[in-house]
């Protein structure tokens, strides 16, 4: 049976769910993004405001109060690292990641190198291929950070999780400064 709401009624949905069992998903890193799309749509189709303007007050806030934790849960589960803190959050880690520092030294020259690559994109001969490249590094460390974090979240093995987690806002807070920087580096 899938969690849930249903399109006939709201009270048969438990606001205390976890996102994962909102959309009716296994609660574990790994997300089919296809169901998770599909069973959002769903739930938005039966909980949108829209769909009852005819009711009560109450009911009608409760439809907006739905639809809003309906969309919080996908944008939390499509997202590799906000998903990634969240489960942390269910098993009680704390993910606040504000005074980490990395001891990892492998990490630590893998981020020097890619700061590098990102500050010289500007000085670069062939803009858009120089990017193209800091893109590919960026998702290869992504993708690598994300198995890791998988690999410790599956294994209980919070702490390592969570040192994975802090990789992961790092690497995604490098691609998006390189975001910011592509319509200057691009402009001709």
């Amino acid at each position: 049976m899938r969690a849930g709401v249903s399109s006939d009624t709201m009270s048969d949905y438990n606001p205390a769910e976890n996102f994962f069992v909102l959309m009716g998903l296994p609660q574990q890193y790994s997300v089919d993004l296809a169901a998770l799309t599909a069973r959002y749509r769903e739930l938005q189709s039966a909980m949108h405001p829209d769909r009852h303007v005819t009711a009560s007050e109450r009911e009608r806030l409760l439809a907006v109060q739905k639809s809003s934790q309906i969309n919080e849960a996908y944008e939390v589960l499509r997202s590799p690292t906000r998903r990634a803190a969240y489960l942390l959050t269910l098993a009680g880690v704390d993910s606040d990641m504000s005074s980490t520092t990395f001891r990892d030294p492998e990490f630590l020259m893998q981020q020097i190198s890619l700061r590098e690559e990102l500050s010289e994109l500007s000085q670069a001969a062939d803009p858009e291929a120089a990017l193209d490249q800091f893109y590919q590094d960026v998702d290869a460390a992504l993708a690598q950070h994300r198995d890791q974090f998988a690999r410790c979240y599956d294994g209980a093995d919070y702490n390592a999780a969570r040192e994975a987690y802090a990789k992961l806002q790092f690497l995604d807070k490098l691609r998006y400064e390189a975001e910011q920087q592509e319509n200057e580096l691009l402009d001709y």
